[in-house]
């Protein structure tokens, strides 16, 4: 919840006698608020010209390497080895044409052999069977001539046929010329052939294979420059590393201003930061750090500077003791509230209470002021309503009380933090006509300083007014 703010305004300075065109002189404000914890504001960096051409040649170098790394998803256009795969592929189309090649020739030297063997077996079944016709036929004449012979002798012709048939199938039978009747069969087969055989393969059975996209697939899976792969996933890996390597002096980031200096002439630059205030921040201590880097690489770390300590000024500083009269005790005879809250007349035990809200929003410790003050609404309630950001509320209860120097300085505020400038200009300057030591505060505030940028004779009327003239 925002709780308002503080600027802080103070020049950082560099003696020429810091600033080389080799050298880089690198200035951090160290902030340190209630606890003991230093924060580092952005860092003011002053580069000589030879620096910086130094840094920007390790940036563009670092660049192209970077450039130089290769994503994987293109590795199949940079890192495929094209020649290498043609040479594959060619190995793998030339065993595919030789397996066919070899199959062919043994096919065909299977079908000239089994031509040649079918052709001779034919031969010699073919002389076995002229040889039985003609021993058939030869009986037959020799039968037919007994017959003849033993019909004009008159001698008995029964039983002849069955005698020479008789005599034909006994030396049809037992000469081989006559009974060898060759067939092929697989143990007739060679062995190299016996498969074809079996198989009854053609010359169309013979399987051609072809090159197919699997076996492009499989030969481009290995097929890389694994090593320049591994050089690329190494770098990849290791490019934080290779940065730290080749950028010898990074540019720094989140700087409050990065500027080329003159060599010997001194250098001031004027910081201005605006941080939230919480609850009891009362004040801030800043020292400045700094080094000195060359662009060989040496280093030099000035002594501490001195801590400047800022006191806060807090819109609690505006409360108003004087609401605090409504709650004496009338037979304590006092008259009129003293100047300090640690001299207190009696009060009332809501007086009491009242006191200790004050004292609280005194110490800036708002919320526990707002659970007292919240229940008797006057000009120190919105105060506090200010204090914590309840800006609408604050608003509210401003316009329902009487005018004061302090309640128009307020209710500026408020309106300047509600994004209203006009009406926070004029309660500002209602607020600075009652009372012109009102002017001298105005800087303390950045929404207020901030409007006078914004208006046109704002600073002129209130120099006015702070000079003892009528503001109009």
């Amino acid at each position: 919840m925002r709780q308002g703010s503080v600027r802080l305004e103070f020049n950082v300075k560099v003696p020429g006698v810091l600033i080389d065109s080799c050298w880089r002189v690198t200035l951090t404000p160290l902030l340190r608020t209630n606890d003991s914890t230093e924060t580092a504001l952005p860092p003011v960096v002053l580069s000589g010209s030879e620096f910086a051409r130094m840094q920007e040649r390790d940036y563009h170098s670092y660049d192209l390497f970077l450039k130089g790394i290769i994503d994987p998803s293109a590795y199949d256009s940079i890192f495929l080895d094209k020649k290498g795969i043609a040479r594959d592929i060619r190995k793998r189309q030339d065993l595919y044409y030789g397996l066919y090649g070899k199959e062919r020739d043994r096919q065909l030297a299977y079908e000239r052999w089994k031509r040649l063997t079918l052709d001779r077996q034919n031969f010699f079944n073919m002389r076995t069977e002229a040889n039985r016709t003609k021993l058939r036929h030869r009986l037959d004449r020799k039968r037919i001539e007994e017959r003849v012979k033993r019909y004009i002798t008159g001698k008995d012709t029964v039983g002849l046929g069955y005698a020479y048939n008789r005599k034909y199938q006994r030396q049809a039978n037992f000469w081989p010329m006559y009974k060898m009747h060759r067939e092929l069969t697989a143990a007739r087969v060679p062995g190299k052939y016996r498969d074809l055989y079996i198989s009854g393969r053609s010359l169309s059975d013979i399987k051609n294979y072809a090159f197919t996209t699997g076996d492009s697939t499989e030969i481009s899976r290995n097929r890389y420059f694994f090593d320049e792969i591994a050089r690329n996933e190494m770098n990849d890996r290791n490019r934080d590393e290779i940065r730290r390597r080749m950028i010898r002096y990074p540019y720094i980031d989140s700087v409050a201003v990065r500027e080329t200096g003159i060599p010997g002439k001194d250098y001031t630059y004027p910081y201005e930061i605006t941080l939230p205030v919480t609850e009891g921040m009362k004040k801030l201590q800043l020292r400045l750090g700094s080094i000195v880097e060359a662009s060989d690489m040496s280093t030099w770390t000035p002594a501490p500077s001195d801590t400047l300590v800022f006191v806060i000024a807090s819109l609690s500083d505006l409360l108003d003791r004087s609401a605090l009269e409504r709650f004496t005790v009338a037979s304590s005879g006092v008259a009129s509230l003293p100047d300090s809250l640690e001299s207190e007349p009696s009060y009332t035990p809501e007086g009491k209470e009242y006191a200790e809200g004050l004292r609280l929003l005194q110490e800036r410790e708002y919320r526990a002021a707002l659970k007292i003050l919240e229940k008797y609404p006057d000009y120190n309630t919105a105060l506090c309503l200010t204090c914590l950001g309840y800006h609408s509320e604050a608003a509210d209860l401003l316009a329902q009380l009487p005018k004061s120097a302090r309640r128009e300085y307020i209710y500026a505020v408020v309106c300047a933090r509600l994004q209203n400038a006009y009406e926070a200009v004029e309660h500002l300057l209602e607020a600075c006509r009652r009372d012109p030591d009102m002017v001298l505060r105005v800087n303390m505030d950045p929404e207020l300083s901030d409007l006078i940028p914004q208006f046109v004779g704002l600073k002129e009327e209130l120099d006015k007014i702070a000079s003892g003239e009528n503001g109009i």
